[in-house]
């Protein structure tokens, strides 16, 4: 039986609470796992992360259905390849919308692909009121809240709660400001730094629960795919997430 190709979407509706820093440590988790990489950069202004990446992360503008199309009809090819999207938050109301349309969540389980969507949250109301819009919108996406420490320090977590899975969120502490200039340097590699130090630093600390966290949440899909395969009892592995949204 197959796993699941993870699709991350990394995405909040407000600007500056650390969506690339989070879809750069994806692109080096997975990188680091020996897995191929492909990534999109829909910020509408600063593209960091294709900036960053620019051999496998692609800058794309979704305003016009040309780069919609784009974007959307490479999603579903090549299963062999974890995707990673940097959702800004120009594009993010626009981005959904065409998800939803499209039933984008269905068409890419039958592809054995599986969306999720990492929701950067903060303090604002309207930031709770567009997580749980999303939810609605999204029927069993697979949403996981992030709480980004130097975005905002206070969150209700009952605001946000997973969907589509039963899991924590994911917690990114705050950085000093001398390590967070570390990793903002253009040749700095989270990888690399967990490799070559000993563990006691305050950035390997930082950097190490979260990419646990990523494998955990991996592990998690991956067994509730295959409880579920099992009680349906279906032997065609294409079928597998057609009937997943129809239980």
């Amino acid at each position: 039986m197959l796993r699941p190709t993870p699709l991350y979407i990394v995405a909040s509706p407000n600007p500056k609470v650390g969506k690339t820093l989070l879809a750069r440590l994806l692109i080096e988790f997975a990188q680091s796992s020996g897995r191929r990489v492909l990534g999109y950069d829909l910020q509408s202004r600063k593209t960091a992360l294709a900036e960053r990446f620019p051999k496998f992360v692609e800058p794309v503008d979704i305003s016009e259905t040309r780069g919609q199309m784009q974007v959307f009809d490479r999603l579903l090819i090549d299963r062999t390849t974890t995707k990673i999207i940097d959702l800004g938050s120009g594009p993010f109301d626009q981005f959904f919308s065409v998800m939803e349309k499209t039933d984008f969540v269905r068409a890419a389980r039958q592809e054995l692909i599986e969306p999720i969507v990492f929701f950067v949250t903060d303090a604002e109301v309207e930031t709770a009121h567009a997580y749980a819009n999303l939810r609605a919108r999204l029927g069993t996406a697979t949403l996981v809240p992030v709480h980004n420490e130097a975005a905002s320090a206070t969150i209700a977590a009952e605001d946000f709660r997973a969907s589509g899975i039963d899991c924590s969120p994911i917690y990114i502490p705050l950085l000093s400001h001398l390590v967070r200039r570390v990793i903002d340097r253009a040749t700095f590699s989270f990888a690399r730094y967990i490799k070559e130090t000993d563990g006691t630093s305050e950035l390997h600390q930082w950097i190490a629960p979260i990419l646990t966290k990523f494998r955990e949440l991996e592990l998690q899909i991956f067994a509730n795919r295959l409880s579920l395969f099992l009680k349906l009892g279906i032997a065609n592995e294409q079928r597998y997430f057609a009937e997943k949204d129809r239980v």
